[in-house]
């Protein structure tokens, strides 16, 4: 079966009142094999991210640590001021992936061998931490021909970094998901899924659909099944734990 994740967005009620360390037993109970910590949901100007690296142990999780920063600055510059600071806190609660945005990439202007020695000098060959590339919902973050010339530089270069496939991200910058799931789907080691619809002119995230010929269910078929999958939408109800559980079952076997 596929490994199904939550992000702590997704309990965003729980991280709201009690911190995301709350999120972390109702997602082991629910059955995830791993949880998305987000950057910008910690209430504290010094979180105790040992506190949470251990609870996420202890649990057997898999932890991603979600960080909202571009990689790369406006004038094609690697985003070094922000990385200085990510890299460290993703190391102190052991996540095997930092996600970021792509930001302003320029092909044959940003340094793709200083990312990759930028890498090497901070984290370690014991570390097990990887950098991953999301579609984010801006123009220039979410634009495919932009992020799979991208992913082709990173293989030139030799510099491993995977995507983070966001298949609602896609309604935000009015790419196609299905043509960019075909396009993309080699450089994709890690999926957010949600449910996008425009109610009342704005674009609102949902739960997904059970439908079987529903769209991300489309789109999950022409992505790696061997890649965990991640909740991303509001997981709401009386039983936050039962509803996240039924969605975990029906994501893993889709």
């Amino acid at each position: 079966m596929t490994q199904v994740f939550t992000t702590t967005a997704s309990l965003g009620p729980l991280a709201a009142d009690g911190g995301q360390e709350l999120c972390v037993p109702v997602a082991i109970a629910a059955g995830c094999a791993g949880i998305e910590i987000r950057r910008e949901l910690f209430r504290e100007e010094t979180p105790r991210l040992d506190d949470l690296r251990d609870l996420i142990r202890k649990g057997r999780l898999v932890s991603v640590y979600s960080a909202p920063i571009e990689l790369w600055n406006a004038d094609g510059s690697l985003n070094v001021e922000k990385l200085d600071v990510v890299i460290p806190e993703a190391l102190a609660i052991g996540a095997v992936w930092l996600k970021t945005s792509l930001g302003h990439y320029k092909s044959g202007v940003s340094d793709l061998e200083g990312l990759k020695k930028y890498l090497k000098s901070h984290v370690s060959d014991s570390d097990a931490l990887e950098l991953t590339v999301e579609n984010d919902q801006t123009l220039h973050g979410g634009n495919v021909a932009k992020l799979r010339k991208f992913f082709e530089d990173c293989q030139e270069a030799g510099l491993f970094i995977q995507m983070t496939f966001d298949i609602g991200n896609w309604n935000f910058t009015e790419e196609e998901a299905m043509k960019a799931a075909a396009e993309l789907n080699k450089y994709v080691g890690y999926i957010h899924l949600k449910h996008v619809e425009k109610i009342d002119g704005k674009l609102v995230t949902l739960g997904l659909p059970e439908e079987k010929d529903s769209l991300w269910r489309s789109i999950l078929d022409l992505l790696p099944r061997d890649v965990p999958r991640t909740i991303e939408f509001p997981v709401e109800g009386e039983d936050v734990e039962g509803v996240l559980r039924k969605y975990v079952s029906m994501i893993s076997e889709a």
